[in-house]
Formats: C-alpha cells, structure tokens, sequence
C-alpha cells in the first residue's frame, strides 16, 4: 500500500476540513435516491459523506487513480450505496449518462503531471464529466481557493504566498482561463448551464485540537516549504520559528490564533 504516512496526512486533513465539506454538501441539495459519482475520492471519506446524501436507495462511486487508495477506501467506508473503483478522470470508464451529479473536490488542478495534475487543459477533463452525466443532472467540482494562516505576520505570508512553492501548478506566462478560479468558463464551454460559483469560509480559531495543529504545519509544509531559495534569509528564519512547535513563538500556541481558509464550488446543469 501507498506511505501509510501519506494516507494518515489525508486522514488528518479530512478531519480538519470535515465541517466545512459537511457544509456544502448539505448544500447542495442532492436528491435521495440518485446515483453520484465522486471523481478523483482519494482514500473516500469524502464519498462516505455524500452517500448519506443519497440515503438506503441511491448509490456513489467513489473513483481515483491510485490502486492503494481506492483498496483503503474499500476497507474502510464501503457499504451496500457507496464502493469505490479505480480509474482516470481523463477517460472515464462508465457509459453516457451514468449519473444523476458528479462531484469533484480538488482534483481538475491544471498542470504538469510531474507536480501531480491530470492534465495540463483542464476542458477534456470536465467534457468526460458531462459525457456521464444524465440529461437534468448537475456537476460540482470544488476547489481550495485561499487561505489566511500566519496571524500577525501579514507581510511575511504575502512574500511567502509570491513564491513559486504557493503558486505551483500555475506560472506567471499561464494562459488565465485554466486558472481554478475560471472554472465556470470550462464548464460553459463543456456544456453546462446555468453555471454558478460560491465560495464558502471556515474559521480556524482557539483552542486548537491536536489535529488541527498537525494539520496547519502540514499546510505551513505545503504550501511554503519550498520557498526558502526565494525569500530573504530574515524571512526564512521567521517562518521557521513560528511554526517550530519548540520554538516560544509557535504560531499555533497562540491563545488568539485565529485564521480561515475558502473553497469555491462551481455548480452546473446538463440539459
């Protein structure tokens, strides 16, 4: 199986991000009974919650490209409405007009497939999306959109972010349509109607559990690990210590800390 440490950082951000997913989902008003597809699952705790969607009568497939994942997600969260299957978003391997909805959380990141993207165009992509889609049925695809982490160090989380580690996948010469936040172009271009955007927030704020700490240095990681080349060395050395748990400075031992981070939903119809 895949690092068992990379599927325990997937099951830690998923608990770190369960309320706000739990939110939009309810959201959603997906209808009881319907058959959904959730592209690119991951180890499928996700899945699990739109199952409880569908209820006793309707089914989800959750579907990723990762062997391992998909045998975890068996073990774990299969039940008589959700299993899970591998396979590519890229070619999908269902019929038209398989699904009443298809959701797809941070998964259509356009890019390099060296840094873990599907594709570098993202619009084949969201046109296999539509092919599965039944006629009167909706797409959702999400992705993390923005993120406010360092409490009190404005500037040095806006040199942080100007970082090619923050940017990663895009670059300064990318064409601006296949930026995530341009989503609701492709899925016009795919098909879709009456395509809207949403963007959703949820607060980070004391006292943080465990869980919450382990998973904002895991985002501290993420998001800026790679950026010491680019910064100043003072600004490195800041960083450093504010998200060194041993450090007086740690960040996260803030008794004010508070921070947020966003998703947007693009939603859409096929008619």
């Amino acid at each position: 199986m895949e690092n068992e440490t990379e599927i325990a950082s997937y099951e830690m951000l998923t608990t770190f991000r369960d309320p706000l997913m739990h939110r939009i989902i309810k959201s959603l008003d997906i209808p009881p009974g319907s058959k959904g597809l959730d592209a690119g699952c991951g180890i499928g705790s996700i899945t699990k919650h739109l199952s409880k969607e569908v209820g006793r009568n309707g089914h989800v497939i959750g579907l990723d490209l990762s062997k391992d994942f998909v045998s975890y997600a068996n073990n774990k969260y299969k039940t008589k409405n959700v299993e899970f299957e591998e396979g590519d978003i890229n070619s999908l391997p269902f019929n038209d007009n398989s699904f009443d909805w298809v959701w797809s959380a941070d998964t259509v990141w356009p890019g390099p497939k060296e840094l873990g993207c599907p594709s570098e165009d993202p619009l084949p992509i969201i046109k296999e999306y539509y092919r599965v889609i039944k006629p009167g049925g909706s797409i959702f695809i999400l992705f993390w959109s923005s993120q406010k982490l360092l409490a009190g160090y404005p500037t040095l989380e806006a040199t942080l972010n100007n970082t090619s580690s923050a940017t990663a996948p895009f670059t300064k010469n990318m064409n601006p349509m296949i930026h995530v936040l341009n989503a609701s172009y492709w899925l016009e271009k795919a098909g879709f109607k009456y395509v809207k955007a949403k963007t959703y927030v949820e607060d980070i704020t004391t006292p943080l559990s465990e869980n919450d700490k382990n998973a904002l240095r895991f985002l501290f990681q993420m998001f800026w690990g790679g950026a010491e080349s680019e910064i100043d060395k003072n600004d490195w050395q800041t960083f450093e210590r504010i998200r060194d748990p041993r450090s007086s400075d740690y960040i996260l031992n803030n008794k004010y800390y508070h921070g947020f981070y966003t998703y947007t939903l693009f939603k859409g119809l096929k008619t």
